[in-house]
């Protein structure tokens, strides 16, 4: 691994956990940063928001709905402060959360002339 692909990935950790502080009010327990080509997997645990735990226990499809909405906001945050803030070329930012385990995956696509 280069030494600029490992100050790449702390700082996508780190807007990464900027994104989260600013729309859960709370940073990551932990996360893990893989670069492969022109793609950057981020998979990350952290917290279930505790309103949404709340509802999951009586009514799973409305969570879910708020849980799309909120990886909605989320992505195109990330992608937004990736470009501005590290000029990464991101072309589209995936993600997908499993309350039950409160881990996360996203996947970053970014066009190859990085």
């Amino acid at each position: 691994m280069k030494v600029a692909d490992t100050d790449l990935k702390q700082e996508i950790a780190r807007v990464n956990n900027q994104v989260n502080l600013s729309l859960f009010g709370t940073g990551l327990r932990k996360q893990r940063v893989t670069l492969v080509e022109d793609k950057i997997i981020i998979t990350a645990d952290h917290k279930r928001i505790p309103a949404l735990a709340a509802i999951d226990q009586q009514d799973r499809m409305s969570s879910r709905i708020a849980d799309v909405a909120i990886l909605d906001e989320y992505k195109r945050r990330l992608k937004q402060e990736l470009i501005e803030q590290i000029q990464l070329p991101v072309i589209c930012v995936l993600k997908d959360y499993a309350p039950e385990y409160e881990l996360a995956v996203t996947f970053i696509l970014l066009s190859n002339t990085r």
